[in-house]
């Protein structure tokens, strides 16, 4: 396998953040009480400083390959979803700063996760009780990828930092730049990101015919030596501003803007496949067209933190979000299929103060979804989700044990546009971890989970309500024809 080369050159004024060391010891923003790897019985993976640098790449599932549990759902540079322990799609849930990428990656494995591993901090990936804060149906886990988009102290001085990387084996050239200072109360965040890559080197050729087929394509200029349509070109902007209210905490609310265009590897898409099994009408007919997303995502996010304030309370978290999510695929000179998501989404956390033995968090999450897709490979119906979630997370020390235990509810409605019936579920997921310390450097974990999930709006409705196989839409991505169950019961 063709190694990835890095070179970097790093700028400053006045103090570099894009060059600050790995700290000791990272605290797990993503863990109800903010503690150190050292202090949880989570089981956790953090990518931070140096080493989320020298592992970033165009997408977030190939930057955390390489992670013991972790795998790369690829299909081609310009997409890759995590896989935790083997879970992907709706099963592993992707966060921006705590709140959903509110995407459509678990609807098609040719859709990228509309997140940013360049501008990123750290990389949090979290199994056990903690995931219950973000929805009961991240069996596989959840992957927080954060950034300081909204400041969380006041610099000292005006700092930034602008960082160029290029890989030989894609022809990649990154350009990623931050601008961070503030006055006073106040505090402000400027990054921004550009890429472009080139098609996939490889050796050999990048197609491979039956060889009944072999003398028919012969001089035809396959290609050779690299993957067509593989190249990427994005880009994304950030502001961001907070109000420090003293030692009290701060409000602050940030607006992020991305627009990225992938190819879809020649082959992939089902076109070519489906003409072949047509008897190579007029020599193949057309030849197969090459298949391109054109993404835009603009995000909104808001958080108010407060500490002590009374009452048992001793810190008050509320994180906002809304996403303006749509990808257009285009079939050549034309767009196939466009893709529309709008997404709200609300938590809030309150960490009450010790009673007795037991220090954690309650709270509540909300969410509400429209989904459309519009053309001819649209297999799934317009729908509108509201979600409801309930939530508490404990630790308790007892003895030499540290146990975190945490409960969740869930309460999600669907509702397709048409003639199909809505459909509603009730959730409960319960999860537990304990860390024993046996010595000063000795600890032993175990953790254990029971999590359920409402099926998913594609798992549902895709190709519902038709009884003529004739009218079921194939899954261009992967030539499959995807068959929704509107009577399915939640997931265990």
């Amino acid at each position: 396998m063709q190694r990835r080369i890095l070179v970097a050159a790093l700028t400053a004024v006045a103090a570099n953040t894009l060059a600050n060391e790995q700290p000791l010891e990272h605290v797990l923003v993503s863990v109800p009480l903010h503690k150190t790897e050292a202090e949880t019985a989570l089981p956790v993976t953090v990518l931070s400083g140096d080493e989320l640098k020298r592992l970033a790449t165009t997408s977030i599932g190939d930057t955390l390959r390489d992670q013991p549990g972790i795998a790369n759902a690829s299909f081609g540079p310009g997409v890759g979803r995590p896989v935790l322990r083997g879970q992907a799609g709706p099963r592993t849930v992707t966060l921006q700063n705590g709140t959903a990428s509110a995407d459509v990656s678990s609807l098609s494995p040719d859709h990228a996760v509309g997140v940013e591993p360049f501008l990123a901090e750290s990389v949090e990936v979290l199994r056990g009780p903690a995931t219950l804060l973000y929805g009961g149906g991240a069996i596989g886990g959840v992957v927080n990828v954060i950034d300081n988009r909204i400041p969380r102290s006041v610099p000292d001085t005006l700092s930034g930092g602008a960082e160029y990387r290029h890989d030989t084996a894609t022809g990649l050239d990154s350009l990623t730049g931050v601008l961070e200072g503030g006055t006073g109360n106040f505090a402000f965040h400027l990054s921004a990101n550009t890429l472009e890559s080139d098609d996939v080197e490889i050796p050999g050729n990048a197609l491979r015919f039956p060889e009944e087929e072999e003398d028919e394509h012969e001089g035809e200029g396959a290609e050779r030596g690299e993957i067509p349509n593989t190249d990427t070109e994005a880009g994304s902007a950030t502001l961001g501003v907070s109000w420090h209210l003293g030692d009290s905490g701060f409000v602050g609310l940030a607006v992020n803007h991305q627009e990225r265009e992938y190819g879809v590897p020649p082959g992939a898409h089902g076109h070519h496949e489906q003409e072949q099994d047509e008897g190579h009408e007029d020599e193949h007919g057309e030849e197969e067209e090459t298949i391109r997303i054109d993404l835009e995502q603009t995000r909104y996010d808001t958080q108010l933190h407060l500490h002590d304030i009374g009452g048992g309370v001793e810190v008050l978290r509320g994180f906002l979000s809304y996403t303006d999510y749509e990808h257009r695929e285009l079939e050549g000179a034309e767009t196939g299929t466009v893709y529309d998501r709008e997404t709200f989404e609300g938590r809030l956390e309150v960490v009450h103060k010790p009673i007795a033995d037991a220090h954690g968090v309650v709270g509540l999450q909300w969410r509400e979804d429209e989904f459309e897709a519009i053309g001819d490979e649209a297999y799934v119906p317009p729908t509108e989700s509201s979600e409801l979630g309930l939530f508490i997370v404990e630790d308790i020390h007892v003895g030499d044990w540290l146990l975190e235990v945490g409960l969740r509810g869930d309460w999600v409605d669907r509702d397709p546009e048409g003639a199909l019936d809505s459909a509603d579920f009730t959730s409960v997921s319960v999860s537990g971890a304990g860390l024993w310390s046996v010595h000063d450097n000795w600890q032993l974990g175990v953790s254990v989970s029971r999590s359920e999930r409402a099926p998913s709006t594609e798992e549902l409705f895709s190709n519902a309500g038709l009884d003529d196989p004739e009218e079921f839409v194939t899954h261009a991505a992967t030539g499959l024809i995807e068959i929704g169950d509107s009577d399915l019961d939640e997931e265990v």
